[in-house]
C-alpha cells in the first residue's frame, strides 16, 4: 500500500494547478485548468504509475525471498553432510 501510493501520487505534478506559473515577467502568472482531458491524464497517470511501483516492489521481493530460499537450501545440503 505505502509502495503504490507513494509512486503513484506525485505532488509536484499537481501543485501546477494550484500554485500560478510564470514564464516571463512581462506576463501575468497563469493557474493551469482542470479539464476533463486533463483529469483523465493524471488519473491515468497515476493508476499506471502506482501499479508500475507496486510491480517494481513485488519484484524486488521476489528476489530476497528467492535468495533467502537458496541460501536456506545451500545450509541444508552443507551440514546434512
Amino acid at each position: 500500500m505505502v509502495v503504490g501510493t507513494s509512486s503513484g501520487i506525485r505532488i509536484y505534478d499537481m501543485e501546477k494547478y494550484i500554485s500560478p506559473i510564470t514564464y516571463t515577467n512581462d506576463k501575468a502568472p497563469i493557474i493551469l485548468k482542470l479539464t476533463s482531458e486533463r483529469w483523465f491524464l493524471e488519473i491515468y497517470r497515476t493508476i499506471i504509475e502506482t501499479l508500475q511501483g507496486l510491480a517494481w516492489m513485488m519484484l524486488v521481493f521476489f528476489m530476497v525471498a528467492l535468495i533467502a530460499y537458496v541460501l536456506v537450501r545451500w545450509s541444508e545440503i552443507k551440514y546434512s553432510k
